[in-house]
């Protein structure tokens, strides 16, 4: 009996041993694959991402901080695909080894045919389908952005939205407008990049060839129209365009593009992007020049007819060298492991020659710097930003009406933050924020008498309340002040049904103000020639506007978009143009201190109140999965209920527009599109500059050519039938530009 013990004691050992040597065979046959699904637009994590290995059965879904994990993968090279509603598919290579965790993580595109479920942000501070979003929304996203692009002008991209009024004078300078009341120095559109205003402080005005990237870097553009200070503050008046830019994780390597076309025009960019574990850069630099269809006008030698002899004729000859931009910029990116996400970046664009309509003339601009910088944080609910943008003269500016020098010398300084969340199982969405603001100003006495130092505070807080599947509301207000004007309170509330899926009625209320910029408030320019002086008047009080909108978005068959939105605005208090007679504090003509003759004042006040009403209906129609059809209408009507009886008081805008577009888009990726725009002739009076627009039809075209993955061609005709027209009365007779454009990628 003994000598069997130890036998029995052998076997255990071996049946343990087998068991492990199994055990640890198994494990080094398999591994684990794990990672973060984010969005490629703004990196939020993207829970509920289907994650799954082809071929097999294994797969896991996105947690809600974006996290996956999948274990007993295979060995060897598995393909790995995310997939989730709104976005297009993603997939990947990953090598596993055995007994190790392998990470991959993925960055969604949106999907462009999945029109019920493209996704927007601006119009509530978060994600939503654009369906469900509480205000009228145009939006243009990447691949529209990449084939539209080569031109290298921004705004170009707009023109043929639905209720957008883009109009150009030289070959960047574009005012873009929403309903109505545009100007040769709009700024009743909120303008952001990344959470960044781009308005100048003097004129608060965007010059768009101060951008230090190329347009192509950009992800998508959002307008909201309406009335938006509830949650955006001064200057939303009638809405809100927001830019996002494209993160460097979704574009590791080296990226050249080259361009040149008509009117001498030259681009080239440079961009490099890495990866080093959560750390992600990019650096980029660029050049574009080319003419403009500015001519002189000195002499009286007007391009076309109705300019005034005397308030018109420039008494100092336009430099017609070509129009230049040079930029660099670069930027870092950290996403932390535990969600969130922190970038850091700056830039710099030097900017020669062009020329601006202002209302006391054209300004050509010589040499001026535009340097800024910028610090985010979002994650976990909070969204922290931090930005500053100068401007500085290397040479000083010239009005070419009056020959005098001016110099716009400027710092802007913003800081805001902002926290999310949600109750009551997800139907309580709560975002609150605050904002302040430094704004240095020194013009050298060239524009103001002194210099100025101001700040601006903001804070508001929305909540949205999903009563049931069908109706959701929503409430918002904020309060801001400032050191230029008295303190503002700007309330919201909507409506939305959504009676089906994929189609929403929705009721909106808004109030929103305009400050008056410091050229209204400060300007101080004698005419050096003639008995005029342009002077501001400090005690304007803001512009204010009440909306009320009905809208309604539908999607049939995943195939059409249908858009129809209605707006009636009452508006109060508006400062006028610059103009002889308006400020009561100069009446008549005045001896000025240190002179001795009388001069005319040209100034500002408020007055008017009007009452406006409009409707944009727009269609996109997918006629396959190949061919896009694309129409809208914009109609537009006022009624001037007050005015001062020295004040022109126009909307500087058409009764009506007529946008159509068809595109192409071949399977392997090359596209082409033509796009055709209608204005009718409109009446327009800014400053100086008093007529008629006539009426214009621009035809433009533009493709795209896909040689391979890393190589492709742009082609953009604007104004294809090269029709002569001008779109601002002041403003530069613009013909065809046509430009061709080589992306490589390496």
């Amino acid at each position: 009996m003994y000598p069997s013990k130890p036998l029995r004691s052998w076997h255990i050992l071996l049946f343990f041993a087998t068991l492990s040597f199994s055990s640890l065979l198994f494990g080094q046959t398999t591994g684990i694959i794990t990672g973060v699904v984010r969005d490629d637009e703004n990196r939020e994590a993207l829970p509920g991402v289907n994650v799954v290995i082809k071929g097999t059965s294994l797969g896991a879904a996105t947690d809600e901080k974006g996290h996956y994990i999948i274990r007993n993968v295979p060995t060897g090279r598995n393909t790995v695909e995310a997939s989730a509603i709104g976005f297009k598919p993603s997939e990947a290579t990953v090598n596993v080894e055995a007994g190790a965790t392998t990470s991959k993580d993925f960055l969604l595109v949106h999907s462009v045919v999945q029109l019920g479920e493209v996704l927007v942000y601006g119009a509530s501070l978060r994600r939503e389908r654009i369906t469900e979003a509480p205000a009228a929304i145009s939006l243009v996203q990447a691949k529209d952005i990449a084939r539209l692009a080569g031109s290298g002008q921004l705004p170009k991209l707009l023109e043929s939205e639905a209720g957008v009024d883009v109009v150009q004078s030289g070959l960047f300078d574009f005012n873009i407008n929403t309903r109505g009341f545009n100007s040769s120095l709009n700024r009743r559109l909120l303008i952001l990049l990344d959470g960044r205003d781009l308005a100048t402080a003097f004129l608060s005005v965007t010059e768009w060839n101060g951008l230090s990237v190329p347009i192509e870097e950009f992800g998508r553009i959002e307008i909201v129209k309406g009335p938006g200070s509830a949650l955006y503050g001064a200057n939303a008046f009638n809405g809100v365009m927001n830019v996002t830019s494209t993160p460097p994780r979704t574009a590791a390597g080296t990226h050249l593009i080259v361009g040149a076309g008509e009117h001498s025009a030259l681009r080239g960019d440079i961009r490099h992007a890495g990866i080093a574990g959560q750390w992600s850069y990019k650096v980029n630099a660029g050049y574009m020049s080319g003419k403009s269809f500015s001519t002189i006008r000195t002499n009286r030698n007007f391009e076309y007819s109705g300019l005034n002899p005397f308030l018109n004729n420039e008494v100092r000859d336009l430099n017609l060298d070509a129009i230049t931009t040079s930029y660099g910029s670069a930027r870092l990116d950290y996403d932390y492991k535990g969600g969130g996400n922190s970038t850091l970046e700056g830039g710099i664009a030097l900017t020669e020659n062009e020329v601006i309509v202002t209302g006391i003339g054209r300004v050509q601009v010589q040499r001026a710097t535009k340097p800024w910088a910028r610090a985010s944080y979002s994650g976990h609910g909070f969204n922290a930003l931090l930005w500053t943008s100068g401007r500085r003269n290397l040479e000083p500016e010239m009005s070419l009406s009056t020959g005098l020098p001016l110099v716009q010398n400027s710092l802007i300084t913003h800081g805001e933050v902002q926290y999310n969340f949600r109750a009551f199982e997800d139907r309580l969405f709560v975002v609150a924020g605050a904002s302040h603001r430094l704004v240095n100003i020194d013009t050298e006495g060239t524009l103001m008498q002194s210099k100025r130092d101001d700040d601006l505070s903001g804070v508001f807080v929305q909540a949205e309340y999903k009563l049931s599947d069908a109706l959701k509301g929503l409430v918002a207000a904020r309060w801001d002040r400032s050191s230029l004007v008295p303190s503002q309170f700007s309330p919201k509330a909507a409506i939305m049904w959504f009676p089906i899926d994929g189609h929403t009625f929705r009721v909106t209320y808004n109030q929103a103000f305009q400050a008056p910029n410091y050229s209204e408030l400060y300007l101080f320019v004698k005419h050096p020639t003639s008995a005029l002086a342009y002077v501001g008047n400090e005690k304007l009080a803001t512009e204010k506007i009440t909306g009320y909108e009905l809208g309604y978005k539908g999607v049939f068959q995943n195939t059409l978009f249908l858009t129809v939105d209605a707006y009636f605005n009452q508006l109060k208090d508006f400062v006028t143009d610059l103009g002889p007679g308006l400020n009561p504090k100069y009446p008549f003509p005045v001896i000025l201190a240190g002179e001795a003759a009388p001069r005319t004042i040209w100034s500002y006040t408020n007055a008017g109140k009007v009452n406006e009403a409009g409707y944009d209906i727009g269609v996109n129609c997918y006629l396959s999965d190949s061919w896009l059809l694309e129409a809208n209408f914009t109609y537009f009507s006022f009624e001037v209920v007050e005015r001062h009886p020295n004040d022109v008081l126009l909307p500087n805008s058409p009764k009506y527009r007529i946008n159509g577009g068809l595109t192409y888009t071949h399977p392997m990726g090359h596209n082409v599109g033509i796009k055709i725009k209608y204005v009718p002739t409109f009446p327009w009076a800014a400053g100086i500059y008093r007529g008629d627009v006539p009426a214009y039809t621009l035809v433009n075209l533009s493709g795209q050519y896909r040689f391979s993955s890393s190589l492709s061609f742009t082609l953009n005709v604007s104004n294809l039938l090269d029709r002569e027209h001008y779109q601002i009365f002041g403003g530069s007779m613009v013909g065809r530009r046509a430009m061709l454009t080589a992306s490589m990628s390496f």
